[in-house]
C-alpha cells in the first residue's frame, strides 16, 4: 500500500504525479499537487485503398483507451457534424458502461480497500460474529453460513503472507486511522475474489459482443464498425451479454453498495474532511434522440443544498505557465534543498502539468460529480437511489462533498449504470426486432474544420480538440480527468481539487500517511503516484509511493 523512501534521487521513468504535503501540529497545512506527463498517443490521417477519402484512426496508448478513442471519434464527428444512429449509441453505452462497472470494481475492491479496511484486522475477526453481521447488513444475505468466513479466513491468511502482506499493510493492522471491528473487515475482505469474478464476467459480456479490441469496433466515425467487421450483436450474443450483466446487478446492487454503505458508516465521523468547491461533468450515456442523458452536462455545487448550472466547452481555459509566488514555484516544480530527496525524469518529453478551470473556478470530476449531477435532474432514479443510501448511513446529503463521499459515489454510480445497461440491452433489442439494423451514418470529410468530442471515463470529464486543414489532422489536443482533480493552484492562488480536498487533514503517522492516502486514491490517479510530507513537528520529510 506504501513505501517509505529517504533516498536522494526519487527516478520517474512514467508520468508521475507528486502531492507535496507540510504538517503543522498533526495536521495538513498546506499541500501542493504536480508532476509531468507525456502524451503518448498517436493519432494517423490515411486514406482508404478503394479511395473513399481519409479515415481517422484512433490509437491510445495508455490505461483509458477506450475512453480516449470514444472522446475522440465524438470529436471527429462533431466537426463533420455527424450522428450515429441510435443503434450505434446503445452499444457505445454498453461497451463504456462496462468499463465503467469494471474500472469502479477495482478501485474498490483491488485499489484503495486497504485505506478503508485492513486485512490483519480482518485476520482477528470471529468468523460467527461476521456471519451474523452479514445478516443484518446485506439486503439479501442468503444463506451465508460460519463455514464461509473460516473458509474465507483461511485463504487470507494464506494471501498475507510474503509480498502481499505488505502489500495490503498486515502489519498496520493497529493504525489509529482504521475505525471499525475485526468482522466489518473480513466482512468486506471475504468479497475481493467475488469481484475479480465479476470483473471477468464484464470482460466476457464485452467479448460476446465482439466490442473491443485494438480497431475498437464500437468507436467508428458515424457508429459503429459495419456487420462482419468484429460486432456480434446476433440473439445468442445479446442474451447471453444479458444473463452475464444481470449476475452482475446482483452483485452490484446486493454487495458491492452494501460494503461501501458499511465503510461510510465506519467513517462517518470524516465526512468534513476531503471537502472540494465545485463539480463538473460533461454529461454522457446518450438515452435517446430527446437528448436526455443517465448524467447530464453541467456545473454543480454542494454545501447544504445542490445547485446545478449550465456547463460549455467555450468556458475551459488551460493556464499552461501559471504565476505563482516563489515558495510556491520552487514546491511546484520540485526544486528543494540539497539535503532533500530529488526528482528526476528520464524522458525530456514528460511536460509540467497544466492547469484547467472551468470559467476561472477549480472543478473537481468523476463519480462523484456524475451522481450529484444526476441527483440535480430532479426525482429520478439516481436520487432515489442516493437518498436511500444516504439514509442507511445516517448522513446528511453535504456529506457526500467527502472522501468518504467519493467512495460512496463509486457504488452508487455503479448500481445506476448496470440498471441503466440492462434498459439499454432491452432498447437494443427492440432496435434491432423492428429492423432498425443501420449501425452507421454516412459522411464524408471536409476539407478543414474544428470538432470537440466530450466523453465521461470511470475518472471523470474526458475532452479531445481535432483541427483539420486541407484533409489533414494539423492539432489534436485532450484534457484528461486527472489534469482538473491534480492540476496546481491557478495564478491567482486557487488550490485545485485535490489541494482543497487535503486541507486539514490529520496524519497520525507520517511515514504511512493513511489519511492522506485515502484522499489521493479517492480522486483516482491515472499514473504513478508520490506523496512527500514535510513535517514541521518532527523536522523530518518523508515520501511515500501512493501508488
Amino acid at each position: 500500500m506504501s513505501n517509505v523512501q529517504r533516498q536522494a534521487d526519487i527516478i520517474c521513468a512514467e508520468n508521475t504525479f507528486v502531492i507535496s504535503a507540510r504538517l503543522s501540529g498533526g495536521r495538513v497545512a498546506k499541500s501542493w499537487s504536480t508532476g509531468k506527463m507525456i502524451h503518448n498517443m498517436n493519432f494517423m490521417l490515411g486514406s482508404t485503398a478503394d479511395g473513399e477519402g481519409p479515415r481517422f484512426a484512433k490509437r491510445p496508448a495508455c490505461i483509458c483507451n477506450d475512453g480516449h478513442a470514444l472522446a475522440a471519434v465524438r470529436a471527429v464527428e462533431d466537426l463533420l457534424g455527424v450522428r450515429p444512429p441510435q443503434t450505434a449509441s446503445l452499444v457505445r453505452n454498453l461497451a463504456q458502461g462496462l468499463q465503467l462497472l469494471s474500472d469502479h470494481l477495482t478501485n474498490f475492491y483491488h485499489f484503495s480497500l486497504s485505506d478503508w479496511l485492513n486485512l490483519g484486522r480482518a485476520l482477528r475477526a470471529d468468523a460467527g460474529k461476521t456471519a451474523r453481521l452479514a445478516e443484518h447488513s446485506r439486503p439479501h444475505p442468503g444463506k451465508v453460513r460460519k463455514a464461509f468466513y473460516d473458509k474465507t479466513l483461511q485463504r487470507l491468511n494464506a494471501l498475507a503472507k510474503g509480498e502481499s502482506g505488505e502489500f495490503f499493510a498486515v502489519n498496520a493492522w493497529n493504525h489509529p486511522a482504521y475505525a471499525g471491528e475485526p468482522e466489518a473487515h473480513l466482512l468486506v475482505f471475504s468479497h475481493n475474489q467475488a469481484a475479480l469474478d465479476i470483473r471477468a464476467k464484464l470482460a466476457s459480456a464485452q467479448k460476446l459482443l465482439r466490442c473491443t479490441g485494438p480497431g475498437h469496433p464500437v468507436h467508428q466515425v458515424g457508429g459503429l464498425a459495419e456487420a462482419g467487421e468484429g460486432l456480434d450483436l446476433s440473439p445468442e450474443a445479446r442474451n447471453g451479454c444479458a444473463a452475464l450483466l444481470r449476475q452482475c446487478a446482483e452483485f452490484i446492487q446486493n454487495i458491492f453498495l452494501p460494503d461501501a454503505l458499511l465503510v461510510a458508516r465506519l467513517y462517518r465521523h470524516e465526512t468534513s474532511l476531503g471537502r472540494t468547491g465545485e463539480f463538473l461533468t460533461w454529461g454522457d450515456f446518450p438515452a435517446g434522440t430527446d437528448d436526455k442523458a443517465l448524467f447530464p452536462r453541467g456545473r454543480f455545487t454542494l454545501s447544504q443544498t445542490l445547485r446545478a448550472q449550465p456547463a460549455a466547452w467555450d468556458q475551459v481555459c488551460v493556464e499552461e505557465k501559471p504565476a505563482w509566488a516563489p515558495a510556491d514555484a520552487n514546491r511546484y516544480r520540485l526544486r528543494f534543498g540539497a539535503d532533500e530527496p530529488g526528482y528526476r525524469w528520464t524522458n525530456e518529453s514528460f511536460k509540467w502539468f497544466a492547469v484547467p478551470r472551468y470559467a476561472e473556478t477549480a472543478c473537481e470530476v468523476g463519480p462523484l460529480a456524475r451522481m450529484l449531477g444526476a441527483c440535480a435532474q430532479g426525482d429520478g432514479p439516481a436520487r432515489t437511489l442516493v437518498e436511500g443510501a444516504l439514509h442507511s448511513a445516517d448522513l446528511p446529503l453535504p456529506a457526500l462533498n467527502s472522501t468518504v463521499g467519493r467512495m460512496l459515489a463509486r457504488a452508487l454510480e455503479a448500481v445506476s449504470v448496470v440498471q441503466a445497461a440492462l434498459g439499454w440491452l432491452d432498447a437494443l433489442d427492440e432496435e434491432l426486432r423492428r429492423g432498425a439494423l443501420a449501425l452507421q451514418t454516412r459522411w464524408s470529410p471536409p476539407d478543414s474544420g474544428e470538432g470537440v468530442g466530450l466523453a465521461e471515463i470511470g475518472r471523470g470529464a474526458l475532452a479531445h480538440r481535432v483541427c483539420l486543414e486541407h484533409g489533414r489532422i494539423v492539432r489534436h489536443d485532450y484534457l484528461i480527468p486527472s489534469l482538473w482533480n491534480f492540476s496546481p493552484r491557478s495564478s491567482d492562488g486557487t488550490p485545485s481539487p485535490l489541494e482543497q480536498a487535503l486541507a486539514a487533514t490529520p496524519v497520525a503517522d507520517s511515514t504511512h500517511p493513511l489519511e492522506l492516502l485515502r484522499t489521493v486514491h479517492a480522486f483516482d490517479p491515472c499514473n504513478a503516484c508520490v506523496i512527500r510530507l514535510e513535517d514541521d513537528d518532527a523536522g523530518k520529510t518523508f515520501t511515500v509511493r501512493a501508488k
